[in-house]
């Protein structure tokens, strides 16, 4: 699993990674950033966390856990178009939602999250199969 997202030099750095860190349980030496110029030589920070295993599964379990009824109708309803050829999953996280009871979906300014399976047994609708039981 990745998780990646952008902080901007106008957003609160250590406000946005508690937040997040709190949110999705990740324990702070599990994320590095790094400091970036932007398109419009912008300071940016490019935050990552790359997980795998067990940690990686609880994690996901608590991100998938904490999305809207909407935004798991609209995963399983994309889903085989969401998969790539490694039968991977992008979500692109609302920002906007991580203070709110559930998360929902965003294309702008997302929080990227990338679920890729350890073990691609039984084909692609098994892999379906297995996301399926992950988001409901």
């Amino acid at each position: 699993m990745t998780i990646s997202f952008f902080i901007h030099s106008t957003e609160d750095e250590d406000r946005l990674l508690s937040e997040i860190e709190n949110r999705f349980g990740l324990r702070p030496e599990e994320v590095s950033s790094e400091r970036i110029m932007g398109h419009f030589g912008n300071e940016m920070i490019s935050v990552k966390a790359h997980l795998v295993g067990n940690r990686a599964q609880e994690v996901a379990r608590i991100i998938v856990g904490a999305l809207s009824r909407t935004a798991k109708n609209s995963i399983r309803a994309e889903l085989e178009r969401s998969l790539d050829e490694h039968d991977s999953i992008y979500l692109r996280l609302d920002r906007q939602t991580l203070g709110e009871s559930s998360l929902s979906l965003s294309d702008e300014e997302p929080i990227r999250i990338k679920l890729k399976p350890k073990t691609r047994s039984g084909g692609r609708q098994s892999m379906e199969k297995q996301y399926e039981e992950l988001i409901k």
